[in-house]
């Protein structure tokens, strides 16, 4: 009789935009693939009810008895922070929120966490392109510097802390300016939404880190050129206008992100 081919069950965390998609896409696509929706978690349970009472996960601590093996992390770096060495424990887990690495604390634990339990630790490109170049680069040890320009609608920016008063201001201003320019680390706890894809850039790129990479951030104005940009644009390019005077500058300073992480 012949083996029929074991199926992957896959975990998601998180139900916004992304995370519906990923669970519409696995329930469709997912058996002609070999894999299954093991189960959904989020932090906001009443979103769920859409789904059959046996895909909802009500609590991570249930999560070894759901046979899972890849858990795929679409919330918000708080809940790898907090959940990903239990999870790494039982499953390999991958990271949609990687700027959760810029916090070295965090790094580590997954890091370890992933050996011990003998699991993988996935860090998608998503919308960064050439991550593979960049990789090989760095690998070779030929890339000197990288800066990732990042410019969105305001209303894309979900900005945290400080950083909402600043994005104001700079819309009302009418004129495009810079609300960071510098090491990408500290950025990544200010917009935890909207730098993933310079996060890739940091983990393709472990020689120079969260550190080494250059950050360049400022909103597009409706009607300029700024605006046709793809809402999640990235580039690498000279010229930047001048940074927003008080926004806060990190000087490096910690060790760069160590390289073996899969992209």
């Amino acid at each position: 009789m012949e083996e029929q081919p074991r199926t992957r069950r896959v975990g998601i965390l998180g139900y916004g935009e992304l995370g519906q998609f990923l669970v519409s896409q696995l329930m469709s696509l997912g058996p002609s693939l070999g894999l299954s929706l093991a189960f959904v978690w989020t932090r906001r349970p009443e979103a769920l009810q859409e789904l059959p009472p046996d895909l909802r996960l009500a609590d991570l601590r249930q999560l070894p008895s759901t046979g899972v093996a890849l858990v795929v992390e679409v919330a918000h770096p708080c809940v790898v922070q907090e959940h990903g060495e239990d999870i790494l424990g039982h499953a390999d887990l991958m990271l949609g929120s990687p700027t959760a690495l810029a916090d070295g604390d965090t790094e580590r634990r997954l890091r370890a966490a992933a050996a011990r339990g003998g699991h993988t630790l996935y860090v998608p490109r998503g919308a960064l392109w050439g991550c593979e170049d960049i990789a090989r680069m760095d690998s070779a040890g030929t890339l000197q510097a990288l800066t990732v320009t990042m410019t969105k609608a305001p209303g894309s920016f979900r900005a945290q802390g400080g950083c909402s008063p600043r994005l104001a201001a700079a819309w009302a201003s009418g004129t495009r300016t810079v609300l960071y320019r510098g090491p990408l680390r500290p950025l990544c706890p200010l917009v935890p939404n909207n730098v993933n894809a310079m996060a890739a850039a940091a983990v393709a790129a472990p020689r120079l880190g969260f550190d080494g990479v250059t950050a360049c951030w400022w909103p597009t104005q409706v009607g300029t050129r700024d605006s046709a940009w793809h809402r999640g644009g990235t580039a690498v390019a000279p010229g930047s206008p001048p940074v927003a005077p008080g926004w806060p500058h990190v000087s490096p300073g910690s060790p760069p992100v160590a390289p073996g992480w899969r992209l």
